[in-house]
């Protein structure tokens, strides 16, 4: 009879076999695809690990070395245990034009965040919210901005310094309150955007996930529901934050039970996600869910937008009195609303710079093949692939950009301004799309939220500058650098900025 030991060695044997005969049966049908890292059994985890703390280097090596057209490496945030990487300007319009029921961007999503086994059937099942951000919020913040504006100066008054000193304050953590409390003033409404239990959940989901998703990743799909339940701290905040919401979406689907309007019928994010929602959807749980993820996205790149801004500036002292003077012109004639946003060029310019070289990551544009897709230049990625490119690549290209790795804040200013073609002036703008700057991807998935989150993170840089001294510790110049971690990018979570209250006459 087997002892135990020999049982254990056997299992192991065969999960070896297992993963070993699973590996080339997977890679072989990308094989024609070069590789950036190792493509052999061992070596390839290796390299995948390697490929996790990646700060974009991996990915701009294959950019440079396969110019307008693919590579792969091994990845731990996919689970064909591969990306594939496009180049090229017309490899990027024919990934960004592919039909959605091809190449999915949704699927890349829940594939990514491994939502099936993070969320369950309450996030993936129906991406109700996605038409949520791209019309009736889109539609309503300008409305809303003056409570924006209020929730804002409300804030940094709470977590900025009041002091004719100054006073270093870690910067990242520190804007992210900020961040979270402003856009759910929008989402939520008073009081609930300064619930300190509320808040903090959707601070701290950003991590929870990635953190829950990337550890779920590392087992076979048979064990990925086990694991799930054992990590089971984004659904148990999921239900905490239930509490909150669901005396209010219960009034309100009774409500609405008269038909869509009535009175007093508020114009926050969880009405529109009520009235979005399909039958099926229209309960708390599915509300709630959809509350919490939009939240994820919209504080996510806000917080990291804004920061990595503010160390830019904090470092390059020559452009506050630029920028403030155009801050102050604008507010002097238009006041704090969206449409004084909109004029602050030389602040979009500097914010789109920020993006450009700092941004939230090497990658843009991911989709993941539902059936084979063949690119026009015979490349095909076959059903089960992560397909991406390279937004590393792309904006520090000496062909997109002159001198592409040098900060110039008022570039696309200045491209706006002297541009000979009419359409400069909008093209140039941060909320556009373009194949040479992919923060926001590109095609008709790119992030519905951008303009909600430009004209935010303005605002809160108008704020903080006009009535904020702001320079990093010892009067430095140079940017901390920043964390990366599974080819996204945050702006060192420990650096600080000191900051001074101005006295405004």
């Amino acid at each position: 009879m087997a002892t135990t030991t020999e049982l254990l060695l056997t299992g192991a044997i065969a999960v070896v076999i297992y993963k070993l005969v699973s590996f080339y049966t997977v890679r072989s049908k990308i094989s024609h695809i070069p590789t950036i890292g190792s493509d052999q059994f061992f070596l390839s985890y290796i390299s995948a690990w390697k490929q996790l703390f990646d700060d974009g280097t991996l990915i701009k090596e294959g950019y440079y070395k396969y110019p307008g057209a693919a590579f792969k490496i091994p990845s731990l945030t996919t689970s064909s245990g591969w990306m594939v990487v496009v180049n090229g300007q017309k490899m990027v319009d024919e990934l960004r034009k592919a039909p959605s029921d091809v190449l999915s961007f949704n699927a890349a999503t829940d594939d990514s965040m491994q939502m099936p086994y993070v969320l369950g059937s309450h996030a993936y099942d129906d991406h109700f919210q996605i038409p949520v951000v791209r019309s009736p919020l889109t539609r309503a913040f300008p409305g809303r901005f003056s409570d924006i504006a209020d929730e804002i100066v409300q804030s940094c008054a709470t977590y900025l310094p009041t002091g004719s000193d100054f006073k270093a304050l870690v910067a990242h953590p520190t804007l992210v309150h900020i961040v979270c409390r402003t856009t759910n003033r929008l989402f939520v409404g008073l009081p609930l955007c300064r619930e300190p239990e509320y808040r903090k959940i959707q601070e701290d989901w950003t991590i929870q996930i990635v953190a829950t998703s990337h550890l779920i990743h590392l087992f076979p799909t048979i064990l990925k529901p086990v694991v799930a339940k054992l990590v089971a701290t984004v659904r148990s905040n999921a239900k905490i934050v239930e509490k909150y919401l669901a005396p209010i979406i219960l009034e309100r689907l009774e409500k609405a039970k008269d038909g869509n309007d009535w009175e007093g019928k508020p114009n926050d994010l969880v009405q529109w996600l009520i009235d979005l929602a399909p039958p099926q959807h229209r309960n708390v749980t599915d509300i709630t869910v959809k509350v919490m993820l939009i939240n994820f996205a919209a504080i996510h790149t806000t917080s990291l937008t804004l920061a990595n801004a503010l160390f830019d500036l904090a470092a390059r002292q020559e452009y506050i009195q630029p920028l403030r003077d155009e801050m102050q012109e604008v507010v002097g004639t238009h006041g704090w609303t969206k449409d004084g946003m909109g004029r602050m060029r030389k602040l979009d310019s500097f914010l789109k710079e920020s993006s450009r070289l700092s941004g939230v990551g090497a990658m843009s544009l991911g989709r993941k093949a539902t059936k084979d897709f063949t690119f026009s230049n015979g490349l095909t990625i076959p059903a089960g692939y992560t397909v991406v490119t390279s937004s590393i690549g792309v904006h520090t290209d000496p062909a997109n950009y002159e001198n592409p790795d040098d900060f110039d804040g008022f570039r696309f200013f200045n491209m706006r301004e002297n541009g000979t073609d009419e359409y400069d002036p909008l093209r140039h703008q941060m909320v556009s799309l373009d194949t040479n700057y992919l923060l926001f991807g590109h095609g008709r998935h790119a992030c519905p939220g951008r303009f909600f989150a430009v004209n935010e993170v303005k605002a809160m840089m108008a704020h903080i500058l006009m009535n904020w001294d702001i320079k990093l510790p010892n009067d430095s110049t140079v940017v901390p650098e920043g964390t990366w971690f599974g080819g996204g990018r945050a702006p060192n979570t420990k650096a600080e900025i000191l900051f001074r209250k101005r006295k405004v006459a």
